[in-house]
This record gives C-alpha cells, structure tokens and sequence, in this order.
C-alpha cells in the first residue's frame, strides 16, 4: 500500500475552525459514533461504517465516498483508519489519516487569552468541552476547575512564569476526572472546594464558602453559592467584573440538575440562584464557564464566554418566573442520566482510584452536563 498523510489533532482543529474539512470518515462502532464524534463549527459531510463491516467489504463501500473532496479517515486508536486512508489512496482517492485516533483528539487543548487586564486565560479541551481557567497576577497563579492532564496546565505557568497558588474546584465534577487536587499537591498550592459537594471525601482540602474572599496577586475574587447543578457548586467573581460559573451557568444554557438523583430539589435550587443570588449581578457581567457544548460556542479568538445579559435574554428558564413552572420545565426536558458520571464522581471524592486505561473509558463520550431537552441530545 502507498504511504498515507496524516493530520495531528491541532491541525484537524485549525481545519475545523476555517471550515475547510470536506469530508470525515469514521471507522468505529455505531453506538460509539453517535454518543460521540467529531464536530465542527459548521456542519460537514460524514460518513461512519464500523471497522468491522468494512475492512474485506471495501469495494462495497466504495460509491460513499467523494473522488473531489479531502477524506479524513478516523478510529479510537488511529491504527484501523491509517489502514483505510492507505487504502483509499491506493484506490485513488485523496485521504488522510488523524494521528492516534479519538484517543488524541480526545487529549488534545488549546489556550487562549480571555483579556489581558485581569490577565486570564481559558485552557480548553476541545473534544469534552472542558475548561481550565488560570488568573495571573504578581507572579501568582490561580487555576480554576483544572482537567486531569495537569501536565499542560502546568507547562503553561512555567511558561509564563507564574507559580500555581491556589486550586479551586468550584463543585464535584462528574463528567470527567478532576486534575484539581493533584495539581495543588503537585504545586505546593492550596485545594479549594464547598464542603458540601465534598461530603465524604478522602482527602483534606481548604473550604470554598458563600461569601468568601480570596486574593490573588492583584485580584480579589468573591465566592458566591450557586446551588442547582450541584448542591455546593460556588461561582468565584473576579474583581467585580468576571463571573466563573463553572456548570452552573454555560453558555448553551444552564448546567443539568440531575447528576445526583435528586431533580426537583436541585432544580428548586437553580431557581433560587438564578432569581435571588444573581440577582443583583449587572447584564454586563462577563461569564466564564468549564464547560462548553461544542467548538460551535468558540468566538474567533477561540474563547467561550457569555454576558449575564445574554443569559437572562436567551434562556428559556428566565422567562419562567413562576418556580414550579420552571422547576416542571426542567423535570420535562432531562436527557438520560449518563452511567458512567457516578463513577467519575466517587473518583474525585477519592472514593476509587482509577487507573489511566479506566479514566480514559469513563472519559469516553460526549460532554452531557447542560440542560438539553431528549430530542436535542
């Protein structure tokens, strides 16, 4: 067989950002397709066909696919869909191969500059929508939600000079493993989290409380308790201006309340929050979450934030004034539970220690946290 191209997962993004993928072929498993793949900021044409039913079957196959147009061939570990770009090479047509498959793509981040004055970055994982946050001020860093690589984040602080002080996980995560309480050990920093999204936990930790203020180099963030997605999850607001949300508020809409199987009372919460504690939060209030839906929600600078105004003017939940209606709304419009955020849960309490073969699989799949009626999902 001819020898293939590749792509790197940075180069497929800067693809997917100047929408010029043409077309992308998937060679996993059905239902590993749908619970996730590979999106862009625009839709594009794709094709999945199982490994299985493809390799032997090619010349079946073979009328799906465009002789004008760049192929990317894909899989989980990059192997089968080198073969199939090879493959299609040989047959003449013009593929390339994504380097280690879903695997890379799924460890693959971007940071980008938020502002310069306070001076914040946005360290995003571009395939589970995953957002570390890191303020810099005096020669201080302080890491807000951080994801399990920690390697990246903290590669990033040594660039630029800045020593991790401070590590807040503003709630218990359950859509992926939270790099949280081993980069503060690693770091030498302090590891913030509400004692109520904590209860249980095995590990000490310094108590991140409504009200509360933190200093950071030049900066002063203000904790607010912002109930709903979780019971304990705790908003951090910087310097007046800039609101990190963590799930609770994102930026297709609000963080699901129904991760811990307790619906109606967490969505009581929500209510609470976001008619009594933001309430006297200006429209212009800049949001920052950790989470985001797809790259679709990038700006062109490849950040992901929102106004509270936007918030308060996109959201259905808004026009609900009345608590049971938008307590019902929410009870009407929950997806699934997914199985595997238990797990992941009772991993960042340190209930169980995953190996990395088990945080990747519990990993797998796309990011479910945001409110999303069935049809949507």
């Amino acid at each position: 067989m001819a020898d293939t191209k590749s792509i790197s997962p940075a180069e497929l993004k800067r693809r997917l950002d100047d929408k010029k993928v043409e077309f992308l072929f998937d060679l996993r498993n059905e239902d590993e397709y749908k619970a996730w793949r590979i999106e862009g900021r625009e839709d594009f044409p794709a094709l999945n066909i199982s490994q299985i039913d493809f390799v032997g079957e090619e010349d079946r196959h073979m009328d799906h696919f465009p002789k004008d147009k760049e192929i990317i061939t894909v899989c989980a570990h990059g192997d089968s869909s080198r073969y199939t770009a090879e493959l299609l090479t040989d047959k003449g047509y013009n593929a390339v191969n994504l380097e280690g498959g879903m695997d890379s793509w799924s460890e693959y981040y971007e940071i980008h500059k938020v502002t310069d004055s306070p001076l914040i970055y946005q360290i995003y994982r571009t395939a589970r929508g995953c957002m570390t946050h890191v303020v810099v001020s005096g020669g201080d860093a302080f890491v807000i939600d951080a994801n399990r690589h920690i390697e990246k984040i903290i590669a990033f602080t040594d660039s630029s000079g800045a020593k991790i002080t401070r590590v807040i996980d503003t709630h218990l995560h359950a859509d992926h493993i939270s790099g949280g309480r081993d980069l503060a050990r690693k770091a030498g920093a302090g590891f913030f989290m509400n004692p109520i999204d904590a209860e249980g936990a095995t590990f000490s930790f310094e108590h991140l409380r409504d009200g509360m203020e933190i200093k950071a180099g030049g900066n002063r963030f203000f904790a607010i308790h912002t109930p709903g997605h979780t019971p304990g999850i705790t908003s951090l607001l910087l310097n007046g201006r800039y609101l990190f949300t963590g799930d609770t508020i994102m930026k297709t809409d609000m963080g699901r309340p129904d991760l811990g199987g307790k619906a109606e009372e967490w969505a009581g919460m929500l209510y609470d929050t976001l008619f009594r504690k933001l309430k006297n939060l200006g429209d212009d209030i800049i949001i920052l979450p950790s989470h985001a839906d797809s790259i679709k929600e990038q700006d062109d600078n490849g950040v992901v934030s929102l106004t509270l105004g936007e918030v308060r003017r996109g959201s259905k939940l808004f026009s609900l004034t009345e608590e049971r209606d938008f307590i019902m709304y929410i009870l009407e419009s929950l997806p699934k539970n997914p199985g595997s955020y238990e797990e992941m849960q009772k991993a960042n309490l340190g209930l169980i220690s995953p190996d990395e073969a088990k945080k990747k699989e519990l990993e797998i799949g796309k990011n479910l946290c945001v409110m999303k009626k069935p049809e949507d999902v």
